[in-house]
């Protein structure tokens, strides 16, 4: 009987051995280069060491059977080239795909890039991420630039006849903030203490990334000093401790305070002084019931219209103007509020009619 040429299994051969083919290989030897194994009759192939193969094939043992997938028809030697680790990817990828539904996460990699959009994979299925739902935030118009990156993204479709599945990173942003956002009001309170990140500066303060919550802090809530503001001193992109000062939970606003965790100039230059000490100062602004009173370096106090004098003082402007220099006494320190109390009745000597006034009491 002659031979005859079957083509149809010549057809079979040659697409069983193309690139990306998928096919059972059985070791039968371990050499220098890598694992060398059967593919069927008398085909072999290779499987060369490598970071990514060797985890895959590090208890892979003489006479072991696996699926590996053919990456090259031809290397050097013109042995056909496998990966076990690329064909057990694409397996658990189909594993993981076959238990997902639409609303799930999934993690990916993003492999190509085209103008309309990102691709990944999940074992045998395309991942499409349109350029719609890339991100909440600002997308990089340079797609290629998130190739080769990891993200997690929402299962919009699946389309088992075509394997394909689109997804969005940008639904799961924003379930992640909400999620973040509802933890957030549920845990904070006025005056706690809380961690955050300042992401961005603006004329009137910063914003702060606290838990994924955009917080205010004020440029009057920075510092002590009124003259500076946020940007003065905090940094872009470093953490920092606030103070939780106002929350609006109806429209979502948080306030915050980085000056009340700092220690106030002032109270350590009050902290010097003492009851009983006399000073020199010049009245910077009239009260109804007093003169403030600034000294020292910058520390402002007051004299109260009852320290005014021994006598009755009906306007604090008989004894104090504007500009006018005075020698006063510290009768009281509040370091709590950082309040100093002056008098200038204290400087004077008590009238003898005053004297006998509280002698006479004293007899009584």
């Amino acid at each position: 009987m002659d031979e005859k040429f079957d083509l149809e299994s010549i057809d079979k051969t040659f697409t069983r051995f193309k690139i990306g083919a998928k096919l059972n290989a059985k070791v039968i030897a371990k050499l220098k280069s890598g694992l060398l194994v059967n593919i069927g009759g008398k085909k072999d192939g290779l499987i060369p060491y490598s970071e990514e193969e060797n985890k895959a094939i590090e208890n892979v043992k003489v006479g072991d059977e696996f699926e590996a997938i053919i990456i090259s028809t031809k290397d050097e030697s013109g042995a056909i080239i496998l990966s076990k680790e690329k064909a057990d990817s694409i397996r658990k990828g189909n594993e993981l795909v076959s238990g997902l539904k639409v609303g799930d996460v999934c993690e990916i990699i993003i492999v190509s890039s085209g103008k309309s959009g990102l691709i990944s994979k999940l074992g045998s299925f395309e991942v499409f991420v349109p350029f719609s739902q890339i991100s909440c935030t600002k997308v990089d118009n340079n797609l290629q630039n998130y190739v080769n990156k990891q993200f997690k993204a929402t299962v919009l479709e699946i389309d088992l006849m075509r394997m394909k599945i689109i997804a969005s990173i940008k639904a799961y942003e924003e379930k992640t903030k909400l999620d973040a956002e509802t933890a957030f009001f549920n845990s904070t309170f006025e005056n706690k203490i809380v961690s955050g990140k300042v992401v961005r500066f603006v004329d009137f303060g910063a914003f702060v990334d606290v838990n994924g919550v955009d917080c205010l802090l004020h440029n009057s809530e920075a510092s002590y000093e009124k003259d500076k503001k946020a940007s003065d001193v905090l940094e872009l992109g470093k953490n920092y401790d606030f103070r939780v000062i106002k929350i609006d939970r109806e429209n979502k606003k948080v306030s915050l305070s980085y000056k009340v965790l700092q220690e106030n100039p002032l109270t350590q230059k009050i902290k010097n002084l003492k009851i009983g000490e006399v000073i020199n100062g010049e009245v910077v602004k009239i009260l109804p019931f007093g003169a403030v009173i600034k000294f020292g370096d910058n520390i402002e106090g007051l004299l109260h219209i009852k320290e005014a004098s021994h006598y009755y003082v009906k306007n604090i402007y008989e004894v104090a103007k504007v500009g006018q220099k005075l020698d006063l006494k510290i009768v009281d320190i509040d370091l709590e509020h950082n309040k100093v109390s002056l008098s200038l009745k204290a400087m004077q000597e008590e009238p003898e009619i005053i004297k006998l006034a509280e002698q006479s009491k004293t007899i009584k």
